[in-house]
């Protein structure tokens, strides 16, 4: 009994000698990487596309932007829109009148050439979800909410499996970008593998459009507050892309089963060099509502 007692606070005292450990994390940055952002929508307005140099997980300040890269956005294999430099790594095209970038189907093709290096991608624009209406709602004595106005987005898949969405809510013009408020969808639910189709978005997508608070509960809107909701369409593989960074953003939320942070595999390609690039390319179809809370 003296030996297993003497055991186990050695074991102790080893537990509190290693909490006193310096950890140094290798997060294996070698040197910068070019990162596409090309999350581009056949709204009639501006188009943008940033390239960034890639940057240590610890480091905080905003990425650099890559100037001097000739870009351009291929439709049907014909059609080729130049997007012109802005400085800081930003890359515009502006649509001539009341056009858009495409239509519904149209195949579309990412070309962008930086000094000795071709980079391509590719992808297709998928018809997206219809909104109904956008409404507010007075909660009073509800449990989980405070007492105020709620915002609640009444949107249906259209039928036919396999629609996926990126829901996407501004307040007064800002993105609701917390962690948790990046909200995606397959055919009106959250998982891919279920049979529902065709239908109204269930309710917690219906609900995702109201602010969250640190500890992700519901924040009401206040009078006057302007609240726009955008339904993009994605492909399969930008549903994946983002459900992987999802999962990324809110890893730190269950801390004993967190996974290690790592890229999300993108769709876009070093032809020179067949290799992968960071980013992502994928062309939207959006519907939008907006309404001013009284």
């Amino acid at each position: 009994m003296r030996i297993y007692t003497y055991f186990i606070i050695l074991l102790v005292s080893f537990g509190f000698i290693s909490c006193e450990d310096v950890v140094d994390i290798d997060t294996q940055f070698e040197k910068p990487q070019m990162v596409v952002d090309a999350w581009v929508n056949d709204s009639p307005t501006s188009q943008i596309i940033k390239l960034t140099w890639s940057q240590n997980y610890f480091d905080s300040q905003i990425p650099e932007g890559i100037d001097g890269a000739t870009v351009k956005v291929i439709r049907n294999s014909q059609d080729t829109l130049s997007f012109s430099s802005m400085g800081k790594g930003i890359y515009q095209w502006n649509p001539s009148g009341n056009n858009s970038i495409g239509e519904i189907g149209d195949a579309f093709e990412l070309s962008i050439r930086y000094e000795n290096a071709y980079i391509s991608s590719s992808t297709t624009l998928k018809r997206t979800a219809i909104i109904d209406s956008l409404v507010v709602e007075e909660k009073m004595d509800e449990l989980g909410y405070d007492d105020g106005s709620y915002a609640s987005c009444y949107a249906v898949d259209i039928a036919g499996k396999g629609d996926a969405y990126w829901i996407k809510t501004f307040t007064n013009d800002t993105l609701n970008n917390k962690p948790r408020e990046l909200v995606i969808s397959y055919d009106g639910t959250f998982d891919p593998g279920s049979s529902y189709d065709g239908l109204p978005f269930i309710r917690p997508l219906r609900d995702a459009v109201n602010r969250l608070s640190d500890d992700a509960g519901y924040i009401p809107y206040l009078p006057g507050d302007k609240v726009r909701v955008e339904i993009h369409s994605l492909s399969d593989e930008a549903y994946a892309y983002l459900s992987i960074i999802q999962e990324q953003l809110t890893n730190g939320d269950n801390t004993i089963f967190a996974l290690p942070f790592a890229n999300a595999t993108g769709n876009v390609f070093n032809t020179t060099t067949h290799e992968r690039v960071l980013g992502f390319f994928n062309v939207a179809s959006i519907t939008k509502e907006e309404i001013t809370i009284p």
